[in-house]
């Protein structure tokens, strides 16, 4: 029995390999919501700059791309405010850090985004949430155009909570009509592809309206003259219906290829379907997702499924009712994912799992998209590396339009200018309407292409591209030559024939050009320059230390250009580098190596105080060993080990290769840190590694008090020291006073001290400069006392 236990539990493994690694289908709606309210996304905190703004969600929506993803939600109306330049609406706080703030400097940041999405060939959905209008009452002052404080009538508030929120009334006529205006003035000025709404629509617990009697004389007021007039709840179902409608039927009037999509919570009723249990869409927030899917409102749903496989609210179970409701009407399921902090790694895989084998739902989308960028459950890796590993088309909807564009035309593998690398280009086909070509699919053969029917395997999509030109990169392989067709695709996602078809093969190698081989004056910028090899789409790049590359020091890949600055590279340090070039058919030999010496310093080695050392003195010398080639040093000393401008202590610029430093403060509990990086007339180093000391916990008070009761010459700190160090000695009582310094032969090398001197605490800094290393001794003479110490200068 435990033999065939072992043998299935083997099968079962290999069968979840096999189906985890077989191929993606080719069309697969795949996208994240990015959530701006509460910087839960993007932006990732109220009144950042536009330039880090844009910044961020272009790195955002390159982690998406790389993922696999080919749409977004973003959201732009978190609460009746904008995040895009609304006829109707204040600036989002989210946004600028005040309601109704524009950016500054000016940018639109939902133009923005769909730039920047649909030159990756990825869908911009825009999130509005349609009721919520203040998220917690009083979090920042709104602005006089806020709905709130233009039409208090319309407002629905809840204040015995601690959540303190406030809604649009969706019983009111009025109100519908302003969400309708709201969303028609971004379907119309902007080129957005779908319309989206998330499940706020009458509040959840603790707000639910049902405990309360809100709205009910709205409910008076606003009765829609049918059987539905006596039962208040199916009352507040039908304002959430009109308003479905009226959004729906206002943008087929405009733009009927823009999608409607809504994501209500994943409950439809409580014990829909048998066994689940939970709070519901139905009775509780008054959506009735149903309906909309029969009087055609929307074009697809995404039921919040926010649970595990298995149990009460069990993901499997509620996926299949979704998917039969949608199927069954005739729209599109694309279920809702989040990344819960109590799912193992398995549990969204096997999600998708379930998606993808139900066969009636069409795609996936993800609460939230920063867990992309975080790898959160290791998610990203699996879909890049196996599930989402090659492009995908997102679905058509039949019911829209299935009329396929004409192919692409004048299909290039060239050069915009002589010396930048060969990139792909072509000419779209000439349409217009809701057949406007938007995206290309670029197909990659082995072999020449008979017919220009399109592959239905994914595994032939090379790059979805929303522009007309794009540079190949090269996947890792070498083959004597590729081929490479393209299609057009209209905005309801369907393909055109293929177009023309290019042979492509192996690049030519590059010849190395600057800097000269053998220079030996570089700088701490360097700019290698190369010629491109015809061919060469992109290029890689190695630096080493060693002329056989048995370590490499630098490595660049995918450099689309024939030229590259470094500034991370180690001065005084001769480096050997080579150029391959690139196309999607292969990598060329490497070029001829070439070598330069870099000229600028290294980063000097700290001295004293030494790292971590304790007792050190309120007035001390910070010292380093010398760079034969330095002629500055910058020296900076702090109370915090990140160097923040508040806590610096000193940032100055010196020639010496030691700073006296006075009056430090006594140690309590901060340690103070310390760093120099070297200066030459071809730049600068890094900065050293950073040391750390506390200093002395007192300030010889009890000298002042009580005075000294014994004469003392006390060792020089620091020892060894370059080139100075701090001598001290102490006097009970006032003496003539001579502090000599001797080498090891007995002579004199120069005195310190020559004088007078009353009772107490002395201090004397010495200065080796110019003296040979080695052991000097230090005497003491004080009327008769006398004292000998050691002391060691290194250089």
């Amino acid at each position: 029995m435990k033999v065939l236990t072992v043998i299935s539990l083997s099968v079962l493994i290999f069968y979840q390999c096999v189906m985890a690694l077989s191929n993606p289908p080719k069309r697969e709606f795949r996208a994240a919501w990015i959530a701006s309210v509460a910087n839960i996304d993007w932006p990732s905190g109220a009144g950042q700059s536009p330039a880090k703004q844009k910044n961020d969600l272009i790195a955002m929506l390159d982690e998406l791309q790389e993922a696999g993803l080919n749409a977004v939600l973003l959201q732009i109306r978190p609460e009746c405010d904008a995040l895009y330049n609304s006829n109707y609406e204040p600036w989002s706080y989210w946004l600028t850090g005040r309601q109704g703030r524009a950016p500054d400097p000016y940018y639109d940041p939902l133009q923005f985004a769909i730039e920047e999405a649909h030159k990756r060939g990825m869908e911009l959905h825009a999130w509005f949430n349609p009721f919520r209008a203040e998220k917690t009452i009083g979090a920042y002052s709104l602005a006089s155009n806020h709905v709130v404080v233009q039409h208090p009538d319309w407002i629905l508030s809840f204040t015995e909570t601690d959540s303190k929120l406030r809604i649009l009334n969706p019983g009111i006529p009025a109100v519908r009509q302003h969400i309708t205006n709201v969303i028609m003035d971004v379907v119309n000025r902007y080129d957005v592809d779908g319309v989206h709404f998330d499940d706020y629509f009458y509040p959840y617990p603790p707000n639910q309206i049902s405990n309360t009697n809100k709205d009910y004389q709205t409910f008076l007021t606003y009765k829609h003259g049918d059987a539905s007039d006596n039962n208040i709840n199916d009352w507040r179902r039908e304002n959430i219906n009109l308003l479905m409608k009226m959004v729906h039927d206002s943008i087929q009037a405009v733009k009927p290829w823009v999608k409607f999509g809504v994501s209500p919570f994943g409950i439809y009723k409580n014990g829909v379907p048998y066994g689940i249990v939970g709070m519901d869409a139905y009775s509780v927030i008054y959506c009735d997702p149903l309906a909309w899917l029969d009087d055609g409102s929307v074009d697809y749903l995404t039921p919040q499924l926010y649970w595990k496989i298995g149990g009460s609210q069990d993901f499997s179970k509620l996926l299949t009712w979704w998917a039969d409701q949608t199927y069954s009407r005739g729209r599109h399921l694309y279920p809702g994912h989040i990344f819960g902090s109590s799912f193992s790694v398995n549990e969204l895989p096997n999600q998708l799992g379930l998606v993808r084998n139900n066969g009636k739902a069409l795609g996936d989308i993800y609460f939230s998209a920063k867990h992309f960028g975080y790898n959160t459950l290791d998610f990203a890796n699996k879909v890049k590396n196996d599930y989402y590993r090659f492009p995908a088309l997102v679905p058509q909807m039949d019911w829209k339009d299935l009329t396929p564009p004409e192919p692409p035309v004048a299909f290039y593998f060239t050069q915009a200018e002589a010396d930048e690398p060969f990139r792909f280009q072509w000419q779209a086909p000439i349409a217009s309407g809701i057949d406007s070509v938007i995206r290309f699919a670029v197909y990659r053969f082995e072999q020449q292409p008979s017919g220009q029917t399109p592959p239905t395997e994914s595994s032939y999509i090379y790059k979805i591209v929303g522009g007309q030109e794009f540079f190949p990169a090269y996947r890792g392989e070498n083959y004597p030559e590729v081929f490479f067709a393209l299609t057009a695709i209209d905005r309801n996602g369907n393909e055109s024939a293929l177009g023309p078809v290019l042979r492509i093969t192996p690049p030519d190698m590059p010849l190395l050009a600057f800097p000269e081989n053998g220079n030996t004056f570089m700088p701490d910028t360097i700019v290698l320059n190369w010629t491109v090899s015809p061919g060469a789409s992109s290029f890689y790049l190695e630096i080493s230390a060693d002329s056989a590359f048995g370590e490499v020091d630098y490595v660049a890949d995918g450099i689309k250009d024939d030229s590259l600055t470094i500034t991370s590279l180690l001065g005084q340090t001769t480096y050997f580098w080579r150029v391959a070039a690139q196309n999607p058919a292969g990598q060329s030999d490497f070029s001829t190596i070439y070598h330069f010496t870099t000229a600028f310093p290294l980063p000097p080695l700290l001295a004293s105080p030494a790292d971590g050392e304790s007792e050190v003195p309120l007035d001390t010398v910070l010292s380093w060993y010398k760079n034969d080639v330095a002629t500055s040093y910058r020296i900076q000393l702090s109370q915090a080990s990140t160097f923040v401008q508040e806590l610096m202590t000193l940032d100055t610029v010196v020639t010496d290769t030691f700073l006296v430093v006075h009056n430090l403060e006594p140690f309590t509990r901060k340690w103070y840190y310390w760093r120099v990086k070297a200066f030459n007339e071809f730049g600068q180093s890094d900065w050293s590694e950073t040391f750390m000391f506390r200093t002395v916990t007192s300030t010889y008070l009890a000298d002042l008090f009580e005075g000294p009761v014994d004469f003392e010459l006390k060792q020089n700190y620091p020892n060894p020291f370059n080139p100075t160090t701090s001598i001290e000695y102490v006097l009970p009582q006032a003496e003539k006073v001579t502090l000599n310094i001797y080498n090891v032969l007995g002579q004199k090398v120069i005195t310190l001290v020559d004088a007078e001197q009353p009772a107490g605490t002395h201090r004397v800094i010495f200065n080796g400069q110019g003296l040979a290393a080695g052991v000097y001794i230090y005497r003491l003479q004080a009327g008769s006392f006398v004292q000998n110490r050691k002391m060691i200068l290194i250089k």
